[in-house]
């Protein structure tokens, strides 16, 4: 089910099924914090409890929005890392990495998406893995956005990236788990970061579980700096 747009009270949303799951919403709020009055969150929840919904997880949401969740009866359920990227101070563009002098960074099409599921199913766990749905919105996310891949014969790296006025953001990034540490991720962020600034944003952002240690590094590495706070994914039940 596509995600759609709900209005309720003034506080805007999107909404509509988590990944694969049949029972689970997802809940994007789109306006400021104070229009997620507990009236607004609980005519929300119950209009996708008439839905069918048994559950809800937001989005990752900042401070202001996190605290009107917790009001409404929602708990934390995972923590991340937001990091953004000043682009006026790029490096030169690599068409080519140490890695490998035979593999580039390609286009992504409709047709390759099959294979980048399968591969975004062997790089995260259960609740974070991408179904058609998930990377739908991912790609729709944004105003303009782009797939790349890698292929080696098969893809082995991709990534999805948008941009949004000034601000461009790393959507999605996965490398296959027996490949990781060899340069893609690297190749692919920089890629991205390339195609932000082309594009005229003047700002990169990027967001990473807390848990996930080894893509801080990388993108702490490749010049992304924590921003002046984090961001949660929060659930609860719709009753």
């Amino acid at each position: 089910m596509a995600l759609q747009s709900l209005t309720i009270d003034g506080a805007r949303f999107r909404a509509g099924r988590w990944r694969a799951r049949g029972d689970l919403a997802y809940l994007v709020p789109l306006s400021p914090a104070h229009t997620l009055t507990l009236t607004a969150l609980a005519k929300a929840r119950a209009e996708l409890g008439s839905q069918g919904f048994d559950e809800i997880v937001t989005a990752a949401v900042a401070p202001p929005e996190r605290a009107a969740f917790l009001r409404d009866g929602f708990e934390e359920r995972e923590h991340l890392h937001l990091l953004r990227h000043d682009l006026s101070g790029l490096p030169p563009m690599r068409r080519r990495w140490p890695w490998t002098s035979s593999l580039g960074i390609e286009r992504g099409t409709s047709g390759d998406r099959a294979a980048v599921l399968d591969l975004d199913s062997r790089t995260f766990d259960e609740f974070w893995r991408l179904d058609e749905e998930g990377l739908a919105d991912a790609m729709d996310a944004t105003p303009v956005s782009r797939m790349r891949v890698i292929r080696d014969p098969e893809i082995i790296g991709y990534s999805v990236t948008g941009r949004a006025g000034p601000q461009g953001f790393l959507q999605r990034l996965a490398v296959d788990p027996s490949r990781q540490g060899s340069g893609l991720g690297t190749a692919l962020v920089h890629d991205a970061l390339h195609w932000m600034r082309r594009r005229g944003a003047n700002v990169g952002w990027v967001n990473t579980q807390e848990a996930n240690g080894r893509a801080l590094e990388l993108y702490e590495q490749l010049g992304f700096q924590p921003a002046d706070h984090n961001l949660t994914v929060l659930a609860r039940s719709v009753r």
